[in-house]
């Protein structure tokens, strides 16, 4: 089950990021305890990247203990079952990293950047692999915030082709007061949502994929009806037998995809 927060924990915010970085600013602002870690899951985009340069300034400048880390992704979007699996491989590998690598006993997941079936699935996966929440930024002024950062469009995309770590701090500095504005918005502005979640307990998950793999006929008979509704499993007479998407899924569950 969740864990209840202490002070003492570490924390990790794993997040897709888009072309609008405040969510994931104001999402740290909002969450009101300390975050020890963030990563930002970020396409090859050029807007996309400038923003994952103007969080980890603007990170810097306000949360400086927070260390941020990109994980790039192979596509630009999910168009297949395969890149969405890809994808959810990508996620859950991030998170068993931000646990076992960096002890972080909290993860959270912030849903309001990146492409929506992305999010969608990430919020999914975070059920499956027990997150300690999920969460959502839903802005109350969106047309005059999206005045306000594609206004700042050209400097961030400056900002993004400066070489020199130096030249980069220097443009932020400069337009220091416009950025703090868009990345860190009045909290009345917006709402910090936390999207409901049932999360599985490990001893079920570890139990059911033993089954699955080494004796599907070990399973009960709603278990076994479920899986074979949803493609994980398929039957040929008597037999059952894992499907190559279900081999595949499984594969992501247990850190092999």
């Amino acid at each position: 089950m969740p864990r209840a927060f202490n002070k003492d924990m570490k924390t990790a915010i794993i997040a897709p990021i888009g072309t609008s970085p405040p969510v994931i600013t104001a999402g740290i602002d909002a969450l009101d305890e300390p975050v020890s870690d963030l990563v930002l899951l970020a396409t090859k985009d050029e807007q996309v990247l400038a923003g994952c340069d103007v969080v980890k300034l603007g990170l810097k400048s306000r949360y400086p203990r927070i260390r941020v880390h990109v994980e790039l992704l192979p596509f630009d979007d999910i168009s297949s079952d395969v890149e969405n699996l890809t994808f959810m491989a990508i996620a859950a590998r991030v998170i068993k990293k931000e646990r076992e690598s960096y002890g972080c006993e909290r993860i959270l997941l912030n849903v309001a950047g990146g492409r929506k079936n992305m999010c969608i699935t990430l919020a999914l996966l975070g059920q499956l692999l027990n997150v300690d929440g999920v969460y959502h930024i839903v802005n109350h002024e969106v047309k005059l915030f999206n005045q306000h950062l594609e206004r700042m469009r050209p400097t961030m995309m400056r900002l993004f082709r400066a070489e020199k770590e130096e030249d980069k701090i220097m443009i932020y500095a400069d337009n220091r007061e416009m950025f703090e504005y868009i990345l860190y918005p009045p909290k009345n502005e917006y709402e910090l949502i936390r999207i409901p979640t049932l999360p599985y307990p490990v001893s079920y998950i570890s139990s059911l994929l033993s089954r699955v793999v080494f004796d599907p006929y070990m399973l009960n008979e709603e278990d076994c009806s479920l899986l074979l509704h949803h493609g994980i499993l398929e039957r040929q007479g008597n037999n059952l037998y894992i499907s190559d998407y279900g081999a595949k899924f499984l594969d992501v569950l247990v850190g092999k995809g």
